[in-house]
């Protein structure tokens, strides 16, 4: 049954929920329904990429990130929240190969992580 608390997001065919964790890793409570992740992207404010491959937005699969769909989650590992720059929100996108993306934001700051939809 899909969540319905005001801090989902529903995109065309998917539903991302606010999470919290620390620098072990994110697990963001996710409804594929079906759908499958292509990629995520990671960015500052500043236009600056975030993540452990820096020289792109484009995050490595397994390294970075890593969907879990029997689990419904999408999993932000230890390397890349720990490559985060404290206090400074990071932009997710992530991309499915339907199609749809999804804008997820998450902070690191003193060792805690905080991701909200976008």
């Amino acid at each position: 049954m899909p969540l319905q608390s005001p801090t989902d997001h529903c995109g065309p065919s998917h539903l991302l929920s606010d999470a919290t964790g620390d620098t072990n890793g994110l697990i963001i409570p996710t409804q594929y329904r079906g759908d499958q992740l292509a990629t995520m992207e990671a960015t500052y404010a500043d236009g600056s990429n975030a993540g452990p491959t820096n020289s792109t937005p484009y995050q490595q699969f397994n390294e970075a990130f890593s969907p879990d769909y029997p689990g419904n989650g999408l999993r932000l590992t230890s390397k890349f929240v720990n490559s985060l720059r404290d206090d400074a929100q990071a932009t997710l996108v992530f991309p499915f190969w339907s199609g749809a993306t999804v804008t997820y934001d998450v902070t690191k700051s003193s060792g805690s992580v905080t991701g909200t939809v976008a």
